[in-house]
């Protein structure tokens, strides 16, 4: 990768290059993910066909009660929201006085008894 993912142009040429490799996006991931901008690591580990840093945003995701990116990951992977993963992701966004990731999570689980 020439150059660091964490400014916007590079991650944006980088995301619409032809050439890359899943090296390449993996090497990217990391390193949003060291800066903890994992929103924006997200694409770049499924361009890399990484289950490990998916998993691990996905956890991060529970840990700060942050719904939208437990959400983007959670479609990534083409898999049905867990509900003992939101019941922890509600209970922490409540915590952390995230109002609207508390709700989107408890709407789920409402949903789907």
């Amino acid at each position: 990768m020439p150059k660091s993912a964490i400014k916007w142009k590079p991650r944006q040429k980088l995301i619409q290059n032809p050439k890359a490799t899943k090296r390449d996006y993996l090497a990217a991931g990391r390193e949003l993910m060291a800066a903890k901008m994992f929103v924006e690591a997200v694409e770049f580990m499924a361009k890399a066909q990484d289950a490990e840093g998916l998993k691990l945003i996905k956890s991060t995701a529970i840990e700060e009660g942050n719904f939208f990116l437990y959400q983007s990951v959670t479609k990534l992977q083409t898999a049905e929201p867990n509900r003992d993963e939101l019941k922890a992701l509600a209970d922490k966004a409540a915590q952390l006085g995230l109002v609207s990731y508390e709700n989107s999570a408890r709407n789920i689980l409402n949903e789907n008894p």
